[in-house]
Order: structure tokens, then C-alpha cells, then sequence
């Protein structure tokens, strides 16, 4: 663990985040000691600080940059989190906008490729996600309702889980971005009241905009997924996981999922 850019064994006491939730944080895939798209989670880190009154800190780059040098990894994960300081304050009220700066580093094997290529078992999660248009996107560290939908389900049957918000709408799988497919478009829940803004999410559509595959942003409920040709979940350490079936209900095609898959592999199995 670094902090402030240096390495530690002790995390201060003087952090909202672990007392409040009042942080932000990225996770990343490392492969050959380079952080995978490091300019895209940074801008979605600082968008989030601008949403939550927080200051960005622009030596995080060169402090990343040391870390890896400090610990290579061949395949890992490199948590970043922001976590506002208390100044020595108690109760809600923001007293600063400064932050503590951690990095965390560890090994990390890229999940089984059957995942990829065969698909996996998902489920409705029975834990519903909060609306907050205020937070809806940003990827802060309150995950209280994602802990729980993981807890539903075994994770070796049941990889990965679909999230509805408390009003019923499809947003994300628990710890990833969802995709429709549908009649030869691609359909992603629209995540202005909940849910966060995926960075593989955003690749995928930019890859899709240049396979010419339409793609929307909508309001997705349940009755749409069972209509659709296709599933997918994604997010930046597992890739592109076709869903063969949710639930009780199976899927057969995964043929847009395979289309964007060969334009991303290397990503990941490269």
C-alpha cells in the first residue's frame, strides 16, 4: 500500500473514507507493469472529484509510475483510491476538499477464458440499487448493495449477477456494465440515476460505433432482457462475458458479444 507516495504499513486515522464512505476509488488490470487504459480511469476519477467537492491530485501519475517500478507485475490490479481528509472533524460536513492518495497493488490471474468463449450462469440480484442521480455514474466506495447481491449466490456457479434499481430498471451486473442485444443493435442501460459508468463500458461502445453496430443508451427493464437476442456483461478485469442464461431463461446467440470480443482480446488473453 503507498500513500501520499510512500509505501506504508498503516493507513492514518484522519480519512473520511473508511469512517463515512466519502472516497472514490479505480480498479485497473496491470499487464506487464502497465496500468490498461490508466488515462481513462484517471479522467473518470477526476470527474468524480469535481462531482463530490474533492481535490484531483495530478501527482498520481508519476506516484503510479513508481509503485510499478517498486513492485512489477506481470498480471495484477492496481486500486487507487481518493479518501477525503477529516481534518480532525466529526459529523457529515465536508471540512476540506483534500484527500488521501492510496495505491494498492496485487497479483491477479486473469479469470478462465470458458468465461469468454462459453458464457456463464447469471442471476436477478433480490437487492435493489439506490436511485441518486447526485452519485449515479461515479465509481465512490459505497457498495453496501453490491456486497449483498454478491452474497445471494455462490460466485463459482453464478459469476456474475444483474442489478435492478429500486424502481425496477436493469442497470449493471454487480461489478460490471450490461449489454443487450437486440435485432442487431446494442442496447446499454442509461445510468443517470444509478449505476456507474463503466471504462471497458465506454470501449465498447466506441468499438461499436466502429463496427457500425447501432448502439443506445436506454431504460432497460426486465421484459426487454427476456425478449433480447443476446446478454454480456463487462467491466476492466474480466473482458466480455456472454450471458448463456439468467436465471431460468436462456440465451442462445452471443453473436454481437463475439463480434466486439475480437477487437478487445488482447486486452485481456494477449
Amino acid at each position: 500500500m503507498w500513500h501520499n507516495g510512500r509505501f506504508v504499513t498503516a493507513l492514518p486515522l484522519d480519512d473520511r473514507g473508511w469512517s463515512l464512505g466519502d472516497a472514490l476509488f479505480e480498479t485497473i488490470l496491470v499487464r506487464h507493469s502497465v496500468p490498461v487504459w490508466l488515462d481513462e480511469h484517471l479522467a473518470r476519477l477526476a470527474r468524480g472529484c469535481e462531482r463530490l467537492g474533492m481535490d484531483y491530485s495530478e501527482k498520481l501519475s508519476a506516484e503510479i509510475a513508481a509503485a510499478l517500478q517498486a513492485q512489477p507485475l506481470t498480471c495484477g490490479v492496481l486500486r487507487i483510491c481518493l479518501s477525503r481528509c477529516s481534518d480532525g472533524q466529526r459529523g457529515y460536513r465536508p471540512a476540506t476538499r483534500r484527500c488521501h492518495r492510496y495505491l494498492q497493488l496485487s497479483a491477479y490471474a486473469v479469470p478462465p477464458r470458458q468465461h469468454w468463449e462459453q458464457g456463464i450462469r447469471s442471476f436477478v440480484a433480490t437487492t435493489r440499487l439506490p436511485e441518486q442521480p447526485d452519485l449515479a455514474g461515479i465509481k465512490h466506495t459505497n457498495r453496501l448493495p453490491n456486497i449483498l447481491a454478491r452474497g445471494e449466490r455462490d460466485p463459482v456457479a453464478f459469476p456474475e449477477g444483474l442489478m435492478l434499481s429500486e424502481s425496477s430498471a436493469v442497470i449493471e451486473g454487480i461489478s460490471s456494465n450490461l449489454f443487450v442485444g437486440a435485432k442487431g443493435r446494442l442496447l446499454t442501460p442509461r445510468l443517470d440515476r444509478a449505476g456507474v459508468a463503466g471504462v471497458a463500458r465506454a470501449k465498447v461502445v466506441a468499438l461499436a460505433q466502429q463496427l457500425g453496430i447501432p448502439v443506445s443508451e436506454v431504460r432497460l427493464g426486465l421484459n426487454d432482457l427476456y425478449k433480447a437476442d443476446e446478454l454480456f456483461y463487462c467491466n476492466s478485469l474480466i473482458g466480455l462475458w456472454p450471458v448463456r442464461q439468467l436465471d431460468c431463461f436462456h440465451y442462445a446467440s452471443s453473436r454481437l458479444c463475439q463480434q466486439l470480443q475480437k477487437g478487445l482480446e488482447s486486452v485481456w488473453y494477449g
